[in-house]
């Protein structure tokens, strides 16, 4: 029982580390405005109040996501980091399966892509969200969001090394569209969206770890492990 508590511990802890920091160090800051400096505020149209815009541009945001495929990124990410430790402790490596159904129903990129969809209305403009779809719509776009390593990052935008990953066409098009505001902000929150589906791991676990617990122990007096 004492190593099953200890083991329950370890794995709360590593499943709730945001993924991006075994990729590069965690780096949250305010989103960078694509508004000029010298521009003025465009204030809410009195027909169309800032709210009203912004649940209008939540399906957007969605729509965005899902092409991006940022919160199922996140959910891999964190169930390989979860089945990495499994592995490293003898007594559980015979429950995966436990592990793996419960992380299924309770941490899911459904859930993930809810909260980043709401931190994108909050931050980006209608006009902003529908020019970064139509970037991730490229091929490079597509290159972008493929594995967690390619991720743009705003730090990445001027480095040669991760020009590497694209063909020539794709090289045009990433020159093209790196130098606009909307893919500037966006590479700049892309760690705190992932932030931010770190954030729903932790709260779901915490939520529901004690079920997970009295699970494991049922099942694990029912059956023997599995090989």
């Amino acid at each position: 029982m004492t190593q099953l508590a200890s083991f329950g511990l370890v794995w709360l802890l590593y499943a709730t580390i945001p993924a991006q920091q075994e990729v590069r160090p965690r780096r949250v800051r305010p989103p960078v405005s694509s508004v000029q400096p010298d521009a003025a505020p465009r204030p809410a149209s009195p027909a169309e109040p800032a709210p009203e815009q912004r649940a209008r541009n939540l399906p957007l945001a969605q729509e965005l996501l899902a092409l991006t495929k940022l919160p199922t990124i996140c959910e891999r990410k964190m169930m390989s980091v979860l089945l990495k430790e499994i592995r490293t402790t003898p007594e559980m490596r015979g429950y995966t399966d436990i592990f793996r159904d419960f992380f299924q129903q309770h941490v899911s990129a459904s859930l993930m892509s809810e909260e980043m969809a709401r931190y994108l209305v909050e931050n980006f403009s209608e006009r902003e969200l529908l020019q970064l779809k139509a970037i991730v719509n490229t091929s490079a776009g597509q290159k972008m969001f493929s594995t967690l390593e390619n991720l743009p990052d705003v730090e990445r935008l001027n480095d040669a090394n991760y020009l590497q990953l694209f063909d020539e066409e794709e090289t045009r098009q990433y020159k093209v569209f790196s130098r606009l505001p909307a893919f500037q902000k966006f590479s700049d929150c892309v760690p705190t969206l992932i932030d931010l589906g770190g954030e729903v791991t932790t709260k779901r676990v915490n939520a529901h770890f004690p079920d997970l617990m009295d699970d494991l122990m049922r099942r694990m007096q029912e059956r023997p492990p599995l090989n």
